[in-house]
């Protein structure tokens, strides 16, 4: 089985996607699947991309300047694609809205081959609101036809299932959460690892937010719970380990500010590696107070490393509760404060959650388990049996 997965970026930077991506391309090949992945190449993207083990990867140039009016505009990938599809039995699209996926959507019609489309979370209702005009005039001139033409949309939630059926109405929907490769997480680097590059660390119960510094996030809502929990103490730091995206680092700066924390607060960028690995083994808990999110990789990495974690509903993650795992809040800056507190003044409930939470990710959300699911899958939609 031969398999093309078309991706809008592979950039570390992009957000959870990619490392999606990574993870899944890596065990279906070696499942003995077939692997390919295009994907545009965006300006300055180039020391920052991703390149899964045993899967060819194939990059095109975006194209300047109709790229900044339709993300990742590329003619060098639409060639490309129109021309090669014919040698793959299935195209599976991920992420929505972008040149890429269109491009695939119209040359998987035209060669008659079957596609997936898997939107990471981009028809959640917040996502919806981001950006409201231009996507809901691109949603009645192409999206929603495109998706409801896929062979089978394919969900990492329950709650985004519904999310996609609200949508485009009935479609052929799977669901198959992400997945993690915990060998990646075995042997962590030492805690002082990290301190030798941040000694502010030292000796503090350190909070841990992963991820993208974006508004859906919540960091709004953690820089204020932050501001009255710490008041005069200084036993607590804040690390907020994540690219900036476009400036709004500022503004969290200045609701830390605002509250007389930002001292007691690192911002690391993005983080990779062993600095990454470092980060969480460093961590006292991970919090993670997003407005919107499809299926976070960070909450599965913390997990396995034995954080406790602090998520929101709004994080489509009902097993940390039902599993013990951690505290699944409202995005609310009260509630988050109530957490945290709960977790900093209870060392030994943190660590039962933390325990909870790896044997949660390894029974049921390894990459190769995942694997097996999505394989599947793709056969059931080569051979036209996609139930509803």
């Amino acid at each position: 089985m031969r398999v093309l997965h078309i991706v809008a970026s592979l950039s570390s930077e992009w957000g959870g996607p990619p490392r999606v991506v990574q993870g899944l391309t890596e065990a279906l090949a070696r499942r003995g699947v077939e692997v390919s992945i295009f994907v545009p190449l965006r300006r300055g993207e180039e020391n920052s991309l991703i390149y899964p083990k045993g899967v060819e990867v194939k990059t095109f140039k975006e194209s300047l300047p109709v790229s900044r009016i339709w993300r990742v505009y590329s003619p060098a990938f639409a060639k490309a694609l129109n021309k090669e599809i014919f040698g793959f039995d299935l195209i599976h699209i991920h992420e929505i809205w972008h040149h890429s996926h269109f491009v695939a959507y119209r040359a998987a019609k035209k060669s008659k081959k079957p596609f997936i489309i898997t939107p990471h979370g981009a028809l959640e209702p917040w996502c919806l609101k981001w950006k409201y005009v231009k996507k809901k005039i691109f949603a009645a001139l192409i999206q929603k036809s495109i998706l409801k033409e896929a062979n089978v949309l394919h969900a990492l939630t329950q709650r985004e299932a519904k999310d996609i059926k609200s949508f485009v109405g009935d479609n052929k929907i799977a669901v198959i959460p992400n997945g993690i490769s915990p060998e990646e997480f075995q042997n962590l680097p030492l805690p002082l690892e990290i301190e030798k590059k941040y000694p502010e660390l030292t000796n503090k119960k350190v909070i841990l937010f992963l991820g993208r510094i974006h508004p859906k996030k919540g960091l709004d809502i953690l820089a204020e719970a932050f501001g009255k929990i710490v008041g005069n103490r200084k036993d607590i730091c804040l690390f907020v380990a994540g690219p900036d995206n476009n400036g709004y680092q500022e503004k969290i700066k200045s609701i830390l500010a605002k509250n007389n924390v930002l001292d007691k607060v690192i911002f690391s960028g993005a983080l990779g590696g062993k600095d990454r690995l470092a980060a969480l083994s460093r961590a006292d808990m991970f919090v993670l107070p997003s407005y919107s999110e499809g299926f976070s990789m960070t909450i599965l990495e913390a997990m396995v490393c034995r954080l406790p974690v602090i998520i929101t509903n709004q994080c489509n993650f009902p097993e940390v509760r039902e599993n013990e795992a951690g505290l699944v809040i409202n995005p609310s800056t009260d509630e988050l404060v109530k957490a945290i507190t709960k977790l900093l003044e209870n060392s030994a409930l943190s660590k039962e959650m933390g325990e909870n939470g790896r044997k949660l990710v390894l029974e049921k959300f390894t990459w190769d388990k995942i694997a097996d699911k999505m394989i599947n899958l793709y056969k059931n939609a080569i051979k036209g049996k996609i139930n509803n």
